[in-house]
């Protein structure tokens, strides 16, 4: 089942960042001090944002964190500047190893309700208005956004014409790939995506890009003006 699947993946990520990953820090804070166009020092109002930004790339629709994960995460917040100035980004490994702890958590109750059956009769809803979700307080509040949540996608399979047991093949599949591609998560990803939740508070135009983004991106750039012939 979906609660064992991830046994045996091998996750990049280590136990703790690793010197480069300090050394990096160190460099995209004084960017950021010396040639940011907003001036904006990283304090604890970009603290706030960032902590916040980092949580909602993580789990944008709350599905994952419980409000007592992120009620322990923001006695930390005033911290997270000076830990960036210093080139510290040990709490990124914190949230993010609490994350894969929930993710696994949900997978059970993910499987069950895949497999259950669902009355489509009743009138139910879902919101998917990030910013005005909260976060669930209780596992129980929890359980039932995720049954609510499969319902939900199988009803959009349902419109596409696929039911039964393929739509749980589906469903399955689609679960379970997420939480592989989320435990094989490297130092350079989530670096990337902890620095990007701070520079984005800046402005959302500001972001830091890991060496395999930026190798990508530069691809991408170079097909693009292939494409119209400026090469």
């Amino acid at each position: 089942g979906l609660a064992g699947v991830w046994n045996g993946w091998a996750a990049d990520l280590g136990a703790a960042p690793k010197s480069r990953d300090r050394q990096v820090t160190l460099m995209v804070s004084t960017l950021i001090k010396r040639d940011h166009l907003s001036k904006h020092p990283i304090d604890d109002e970009i603290s706030q944002r960032g902590l916040k930004s980092f949580l909602k790339t993580l789990d944008t629709m709350k599905l994952y964190f419980l409000q007592s994960d992120v009620d322990e995460f923001q006695q930390r917040r005033a911290e997270l500047d000076d830990q960036i100035r210093e080139g510290d980004i040990n709490f990124a490994y914190t949230i993010f190893k609490r994350y894969l702890q929930r993710l696994d958590e949900r997978l059970p109750a993910i499987e069950k309700f895949i497999q259950s059956t669902h009355d489509f009769s009743v009138k139910e809803e879902i919101s998917t208005d990030t910013d005005a979700i909260q976060y669930a307080r209780s596992e129980a509040e929890i359980q039932d956004r995720w049954r609510k949540r499969v319902k939900y996608d199988l009803l959009v399979l349902k419109g596409d014409k696929v039911e039964g047991e393929e739509a749980q093949t589906r469903l399955k599949r689609r679960y379970s790939s997420y939480a592989k591609r989320m435990h094989q998560t490297d130092s350079d990803e989530l670096l990337e995506m902890y620095l990007t939740a701070f520079t984005s508070s800046l402005d959302p135009h500001t972001t830091y890009m890991s060496p395999s983004s930026l190798q990508n991106f530069m691809i991408q750039m170079s097909l693009q003006l292939e494409a119209a012939g400026y090469n």
